[in-house]
């Protein structure tokens, strides 16, 4: 990870933490929350920099998004999913840039 410690950078993901991120030249985000017991993990485009995904820029849609009674089945489901060109996020992290909002 540039700029950035992936071990820091997972270790976040547990407390839902907001965090930005480059892959590709494209900035992201993600971040989690916790809601009647059910955690969340939601990953999207950081709309600052980026178009809509969608033409509806109220929709509530994510480009990935993961809910679980168990924090630790939400942080593996993200590590596991091929999102950054068919490949996990273990397998480009050396690519991927942690950035300030």
């Amino acid at each position: 990870m540039i700029d950035g410690n992936v071990n820091d950078f997972v270790d976040n993901l547990y407390y839902g933490t907001e965090m930005y991120f480059v892959f590709k030249e494209r900035k992201y985000f993600i971040q989690g929350w916790v809601k009647d017991s059910v955690h969340y993990l939601v990953l999207d485009y950081d709309y600052e920099t980026e178009c809509y995904n969608s033409n509806d820029p109220n929709s509530n849609t994510y480009l990935w998004e993961f809910s679980s009674g168990d924090s630790q089945e939400c942080v593996d489901a993200f590590l596991n999913a091929p999102l950054w060109d068919g490949k996990t996020f273990y397998e480009v992290e050396d690519s991927i840039t942690w950035s300030d909002p």
